[in-house]
């Protein structure tokens, strides 16, 4: 009997070790993380989707940063009426002496990507079809969220990280350049 108690620290001691291996080699607890993210973001957008139809916003302009790597970059100000995109601003909002250009609508759509990439086309950018964009994305391919954060007043997407998740283990590192990206700030509604 008292062998086998003599046992249990030494077992106890590999599976500590195998344990601290497996997790830095393949890094199972961001996968854990990652799919308890993305439950959190399937719970939250129902609640936002719902919150956003029920003001029924048609009017309104925003600021958009966002980023397809080695595609398309995206850093302009907004106008959408009656849920379309009527106006764009290209602004480098990291540049305070940054002027405001006016884009003609010929323009807003990146005749390479177009409606392949969504950042590419700025006539995708009205709060509907972002929300159809992330819906698409927790339908078909939910793992492929990374961030989704939800405006508290009005609902809407505020952040919004999507592309192919790896984890973060010395077998798979993590690979920044697949990840789209694209957050909303100074939201105003137009009368």
């Amino acid at each position: 009997m008292k062998l086998a108690v003599s046992h249990i620290p030494r077992i106890a001691g590999i599976i500590l070790i195998l344990a601290f291996l497996i997790e830095v080699m393949y890094d199972p607890i961001s996968s854990v993380k990652h799919s308890l993210e993305v439950a959190q973001v399937r719970s939250e957008f129902p609640k936002a989707l719902a919150k956003w139809s029920a003001l029924e916003i048609k009017d309104y302009r925003f600021e958009i940063i966002g980023s397809a790597p080695s595609i398309c970059e995206v850093s302009a100000i907004i106008q959408v009426k009656n849920d379309a995109v009527v106006k764009v601003e290209t602004k480098d909002f990291s540049s305070q002496d940054s002027a405001v250009q006016i884009l003609p609508p010929d323009q807003w759509a990146n005749p390479d990507w177009g409606d392949e990439v969504f950042l590419c086309n700025y006539n995708h950018f009205t709060m509907t079809r972002i929300f159809d964009l992330l819906g698409r994305s927790l339908q078909n391919g939910p793992s492929t969220i990374l961030k989704a954060d939800f405006d508290p007043t009005f609902g809407f997407i505020t952040d919004f990280s999507y592309g192919l998740y790896i984890g973060h283990g010395l077998l798979n590192p993590q690979i920044n350049d697949w990840i789209n990206s694209l957050s909303i700030k100074n939201f105003q509604v137009l009368d």
